[in-house]
């Protein structure tokens, strides 16, 4: 896991899942940037800055939140809550299908976080979907376990 996500996890917060990104860009920045290298030098310094990017982008989902964060040197990083998340969407092309990379749109309540394409996008919904899902039960848990406790020390006086 990137360093960056494992230093900012909350107390008591794990993480569920990392997605992992399509390397087909790079394959192909790198490919013209070696085969044009005698021509110029531009195509492999292209290389090099986006293979510093894809190992500077983080997307992980945690049991409390989203984390997606990007940048080396100057970093942006971008959370939401789990409880704030409104929708997920998982978008593809043609060539996306045969393979397998999916670009995921995540609806919260103040916006949305677009993903560079990742792969496994349908296997990376269900988990987020799923942990959606158990974090509210969760926190439904933890809320009932409260208001009982508090009406037995009520019904206790």
């Amino acid at each position: 896991m990137g360093r960056y996500v494992e230093q900012h996890l909350y107390e008591n917060e794990l993480i569920v899942e990392k997605a992992k990104r399509d390397r087909w860009p790079l394959f192909w920045a790198w490919f013209f940037g070696v085969l044009c290298f005698w021509l110029l030098f531009v195509p492999t310094v292209i290389a090099i800055v986006k293979t510093v990017k894809y190992n500077g982008t983080e997307f992980v989902i945690t049991n409390k939140r989203i984390i997606y964060k990007t940048g080396v040197f100057r970093t942006q990083s971008s959370g939401a809550p789990l409880n704030k998340i409104t929708s997920v969407t998982v978008d593809t092309t043609f060539w996306g299908k045969i393979f397998n990379v999916y670009k995921i749109r995540i609806h919260t309540n103040c916006g949305f976080m677009i993903t560079e394409k990742i792969e496994r996008g349908d296997d990376f919904k269900s988990t987020l979907m799923g942990q959606i899902d158990a974090f509210e039960m969760s926190r439904l848990a933890s809320q009932a376990n409260w208001t009982a406790r508090a009406m037995n020390r009520y019904m206790e006086k």
